[in-house]
């Protein structure tokens, strides 16, 4: 080897050891590297600078300007924008790092930033962290959670082994600690308080059990914007992270015009998975206490719903309302029952089964509308309940449908009228093409008790066709349909009012020939059409007497098999429903539609007069009324962006001078405003007449207005009326509602409500004090 190789090689070598230098702590061996890398012997310092980097064994890594290295103490320290990797997933951030090898405790000061392995940031202006015990703690801490929940305190306390995060005010108790749900800046420039979010609460304490997936708060006040609304010692909830979890669910106030004032505090208990239950009681001041209910259960191919509520009944039976008038009030306890059971099978009786079943029970029908009782399946205005149990097969083109159910009026009071059922209930439909034809053949078999002695049995078989006669493919829509159904009836009739007594057998034909073709235009960007519709109709037999069926005409009937709406009395003799239809549709220059119009008119023409049919229809006539509808919806620019809508149904008797219906439903909306008018009004076929309508406007900083009506102009008084103000954000609903309710029957009477309710998300249930007393 020669002199110029051996040169070389020295030249190689402690270059080398220059850039990469081994260091060793009291059980971990450190790489460390660097730009440069200098050793001084006397003060055992190795000390690398220029993008500076050590690493061990187990994958920890130091990042920094500058990194020193002392071989007697074992220690590790840094300058300038110093970065810790613990191998794990976690990462520390600070402007110098001082790490003991031997206590395996790192401390951070300047500038601190620290992200764990589960996505949260905490920040610090000084942060002590041991490795092996998995525990760290700092001052002056800033935490934004993966969740975007903020925490804020003087100090806070890291346990990684348990789980927990303890925040504590300081000492003077000047500065306390800050918890909100809502998300504020990601780069944590400024304290919560100094964003003044929505919602917040300070306290003296605060611990997060990240295992538990719950916050605890000790001295808390509750701030809205940064102002104090509510004061409690003690506060826990979920964090924002769970969607379910066993608790109180925030409290509400609600005043009742006979009730008295009453206190609502549900608990939520979570089962399991799939399993839980909230029980809510409700105190009345005045009266007795309301116990109320809700089960709930999702299995894979199942669910399941119980509501369910007990109440002894009224503590005052001779109660008088405030005009001194007696409230009828009956003696007894009060209830209700609602079970709701949703499953999936397969290969029950055809490849897919749908299983329902439901039992729905009131004790009194006003029970519900007295308590203001609402849940997602219970509505207080409930007029009927229906028991059944229903299973629906299906395959193909072939569907089954077993049932069996028992209907209650809650609004007849003669028991023996109340109640109606049906044991048992089977529909078989098969849907195939066949001979260029669409053919649906159906069987369907049901008993019914219709109330008191009064009972029905029926078979029904039927076979239907449908083919296009005649189609041109260059005009949709225009061609000849031709319709048949072949139904064979067999029903028993045992004190059924308008009908045969004992058993009927009849076979109905029906041949319908439905002719449309429409006469189109187009232009560059306006489309127009106008489509004269025939429909002629023949069936065989005659018909059992439905004058008295409550049926009003509509333009759906021009092309109806059935006007009648009974599969067991159907409309016979000869038919021709005729109308036209009218649409227009034009285009912007961007090819958007920005007008979309459209009127019908039509009117059902017979050779005879056919008295059977219902009177208030005019089907019974050899004319019948006219009848129709006009839409009209265009999108303008004039609207802000939004859209004017008119949907107009009408009954325009046969001689051109009355308008028997009248249905105007109105909708304008842009960006800000949306206004919505509904209007309807029954002449000589009816006798309803009122009018509703409603405005929401929505302003900026997430605040919105609306108001809204129901007027009964037939007896000229207004049934219900609110105005309602909301202010809803990612974390926070603050609603102020005015109602007044002006029905009444028997225990209900009209009534005020002012309500204000916050709800703080993501808790969802709201914090509702009723304000109803200030009305007075």
């Amino acid at each position: 080897m020669n002199a110029k190789t051996i040169s070389l090689f020295f030249v190689f070598f402690f270059s080398f050891l220059m850039n990469f230098f081994p260091v060793y702590g009291e059980d971990s061996l450190y790489e460390i590297q660097g730009k440069k890398i200098t050793y001084e012997d006397d003060k055992n310092l190795i000390i690398a600078s220029g993008n500076a980097y050590a690493k061990d064994q187990l994958g920890k890594e130091i990042y920094s300007d500058k990194i020193i290295y002392n071989k007697k103490d074992f220690t590790i320290l840094t300058s300038e924008k110093s970065i810790y990797l613990d191998g794990k997933g976690s990462r520390l951030e600070a402007n110098e790092f001082f790490y003991d090898l031997k206590l395996k405790k790192i401390k951070a000061s300047g500038n601190v930033n620290y992200f764990n392995n589960a996505g949260d940031h905490f920040k610090f202006s000084l942060f002590e962290y041991y490795e092996d015990l998995q525990k760290g703690s700092g001052e002056n801490f800033l935490g934004q959670m993966a969740d975007k929940s903020s925490l804020e305190g003087a100090s806070a306390e890291i346990d990684g082994k348990k789980g927990t995060l303890i925040i504590n005010q300081d000492k003077s108790g000047k500065k306390r600690n800050t918890y909100t749900s809502c998300a504020i800046d990601k780069g944590l420039s400024a304290s919560i308080l100094e964003k003044c979010p929505d919602w917040s609460v300070t306290s003296s304490k605060t611990t997060h059990d990240k295992n538990k997936k719950m916050l605890y708060h000790k001295n808390v006040l509750v701030n809205i914007r940064n102002v104090p609304v509510f004061y409690t010692p003690y506060f826990s909830h979920p964090d924002p992270s769970v969607k379910r979890k066993s608790g109180f669910l925030p409290p509400s106030i609600k005043n009742f015009t006979d009730l008295g004032r009453s206190f609502k505090t549900p608990y939520f208990l979570e089962i399991g998975n799939s399993k839980d239950f909230t029980f809510t009681p409700v105190y009345y001041t005045e009266e007795n206490s309301i116990f109320l209910g809700e089960y709930r259960q999702k299995n894979k191919y199942s669910e399941l719903y119980v509501d369910t509520s007990y109440s002894q009944g009224y503590k005052k039976l001779n109660k008088k309302s405030d005009d001194g008038s007696s409230i009828a009030r009956t003696p007894g306890s009060r209830n209700h029952f609602f079970f709701n059971f949703l499953g999936s099978y397969d290969d029950l009786i055809f490849a897919s089964n749908d299983l329902e079943m439901n039992i729905q029970k009131i004790s009194q029908k006003n029970y519900l509308k007295v308590h203001q009782i609402n849940t997602p399946n219970i509505k207080q205005d409930i007029s009927a309940l229906q028991n059944d149990i229903i299973l629906r097969s299906y395959e193909d083109s072939k569907q089954l449908t077993l049932e069996a159910y028992v209907y209650e009026n809650l609004n007849e009071e003669k028991h023996n009228k109340k109640y109606q059922y049906t044991l048992p209930s089977v529909t078989f439909n098969n849907f195939f093409r066949r001979f260029d034809q669409s053919i649906n053949l159906s069987n369907d078999f049901s008993a019914k008790n219709l109330g008191e002695n009064i009972n029905q049995t029926h078979q029904i078989n039927k076979i239907s066709t449908s083919s296009d006669l005649k189609k041109t493919k260059s005009i949709q829509g225009m061609g000849s349909i031709f319709k048949t159904s072949i139904k064979n009836i067999n029903i028993y009739n045992d004190n059924v009012e308008n009908a045969k007594e004992n058993l009927n057998n009849d076979v109905y034909l029906t041949l319908a020939m439905e002719n449309n073709y429409p006469l189109v235009k187009y232009n560059d960007k306006t489309e127009q059409s106008i489509s004269p519709i025939i429909f002629s109709k023949y069936t065989t037999g005659s018909m059992e007497n439905a004058a008295d069926q409550n049926k009003i005409l509509n333009y759906q009937d021009i092309l109806s098999m059935d006007r009648t709406n009974s599969s067991t009395n159907i409309e016979t003799g000869a038919s021709v429903g005729y109308g036209a239809e009218y649409n227009i549709n034009k285009k912007n220059l961007k090819n958007e539609v920005y007008l979309d119009a459209g009127f019908s008119m039509g009117q059902i023409l017979k050779k005879s007069r056919l008295k059977e049919m219902p009177k208030s229809s005019s089907l019974q006539e050899k004319k019948s009324d006219y009848v129709g509808n006009a839409s009209f919806k265009v999108s303008s620019e004039k609207f802000s962006g939004g859209q004017f809508d008119i949907d107009y149904n009408y009954i325009l008797n046969k001689n051109f001078n009355t308008f028997l219906k009248n249905e105007i439903i109105t909708t304008l909306s842009n960006n800000n405003n949306n206004l919505s008018l509904s209007y309807y009004e029954e002449s000589k076929i009816g006798s309803k007449h009122y009018v509703e309508t409603k405005y929401q406007r929505e302003f900026k900083d997430n605040l919105s207005f609306s108001m809204g009506l129901r007027k009964n102009l037939q007896e000229d008084f207004t049934e219900r009326n609110f105005i309602e103000t909301n202010y809803e954000s990612d974390c926070l609903k603050i609603g102020l509602t005015l109602s007044k309710i002006f029905y009444q029957d028997e225990e209900l009477k009209p009534s005020n409500n002012l309500t204000f309710s916050i709800v703080l998300k993501p808790f969802g249930s709201p914090v509702a004090p009723d304000l109803s007393g200030f009305l007075n």
